[in-house]
């Protein structure tokens, strides 16, 4: 690999890594910061509609089409949106929980739909700066970016909110993505702009007139979101157990981010070597050994630092089969001709399911208690796994 390649997959990986971070802070981190104030399982639920914004994004890239600069286009999009972001992110760290939780959300939520909308022109010129064959490195780059990224805000952040509150943490953040423009100042961009396919109501028909898509709609749907939903609350849990916030910052944000990075590694083996099918059935049963080793704490009332170690390994590297199956299909599911609208409607399902089966995981704690939720969840995935079983063919 050529110096010039590496070092044009660093600055793509600062930025993607500096944006990212904090939205993975609202998603992950925010849950445990509300489990510590003593708010309500269905609030912290709520509070994954923070990801709303990631629903419609396929809509984000209309203005950016329609007003065009001149001279680096996607790089000027990119300075004015993330100044806004960074803006915004400082205006939060002045707002407080006790006083108005509901404000912190709708604040969060005008920040994530911003900290969405900059990853349109960032995508469109790391494929004006990379050629086709540097693009499959660029995107093993990408996944390592976010892999800084969850560990910046499912842990590192936390950490920062453990010990310097609320309002530093918010403005270490708002620094942290103002400066990564600078590795704006060493990306060389031409002037040609990239077209975006554009989305209109047949396209969007068309994608769900396809025959036999009923079952993976269904797979796409249900498939993550249950194992999703116990790992939104899996921060919330241990902290209602009594492990302290350093540690489940520690133990959740940054051991199970590399446990993460390592299963995708087995993912990518796995993947080889077995059928879709067989890979989704394989993955699902990960998923309910995980959530029943949940249940099983709960059930016999046995917390250790052993079982700590065992629920936090099995999660993160559930999640990460889990996720990397589905992004797959995913992409074999886009049709070459319209693979960006296809991709973006399946992100779209795949984001929406994900938020409403956190919001009912929360009501359910809420109602009831940990129990229930790790039951449901787990009889959830067995369902999903025995359509899968009786009705998916590849």
């Amino acid at each position: 690999m050529n110096t010039q390649l590496i070092k044009k997959n660093i600055l793509f990986g600062i930025l993607h890594a500096a944006f990212l971070s904090p939205f993975i802070f609202f998603m992950l981190g925010m849950p445990m910061i509300l489990q510590m104030e003593g708010f309500d399982s269905k609030l912290i639920g709520m509070f994954q509609m923070v990801g709303l914004p990631a629903v419609i994004k396929f809509l984000f890239s209309v203005p950016i089409d329609k007003f065009i600069f001149e001279k680096n286009h996607y790089k000027k999009w990119i300075i004015f949106i993330t100044i806004l972001y960074a803006i915004l992110l400082f205006a939060i760290s002045f707002l407080s929980l006790q006083d108005n939780v509901y404000i912190v959300l709708l604040a969060i939520i005008l920040t994530t739909l911003v900290a969405t909308f900059v990853d349109i022109p960032l995508n469109a010129l790391s494929i004006k700066v990379f050629t086709k064959e540097e693009r499959i490195i660029a995107g093993s780059y990408k996944s390592s970016s976010f892999f800084v990224a969850a560990l910046l805000g499912g842990g590192v952040f936390l950490l920062f909110y453990n010990h310097l509150a609320w309002q530093n943490t918010f403005i270490i953040m708002s620094i942290l993505v103002l400066i990564s423009l600078f590795a704006l100042y060493f990306i060389e961009e031409n002037n040609k702009t990239i077209k975006e396919e554009p989305v209109s109501f047949k396209a969007l028909i068309s994608f769900f007139k396809q025959k036999n898509i009923g079952i993976w709609i269904f797979i796409l749907s249900f498939y993550f979101a249950f194992i999703s939903a116990v790992w939104v609350f899996l921060k919330p849990y241990l902290i209602l157990k009594g492990v302290s916030p350093d540690n489940v910052a520690f133990y959740v944000g940054i051991y199970g981010s590399i446990i993460g990075f390592f299963a995708g590694f087995i993912a990518s083996i796995v993947g080889k070597k077995f059928s879709k099918k067989s890979i989704l059935i394989l993955f699902a049963f990960v998923n309910i050994i995980t959530i029943l080793s949940l249940f099983s704490i709960e059930y016999f009332e046995h917390f250790s630092y052993f079982a700590l170690l065992v629920v936090v390994t099995l999660s993160a590297a559930s999640i990460t089969f889990s996720s990397a199956i589905i992004f797959s299909l995913i992409m074999d599911y886009s049709r070459s001709s319209s693979k960006a609208v296809d991709y973006a409607i399946q992100s779209s399902l795949f984001s929406l399911t994900r938020i409403i089966s956190a919001v009912i995981a929360g009501i359910i704690i809420s109602n009831f208690d940990y129990k229930v939720m790790f039951l449901f969840e787990a009889f959830a995935v067995v369902l999903v796994v025995f359509v899968i079983y009786k009705f998916y063919k590849v």
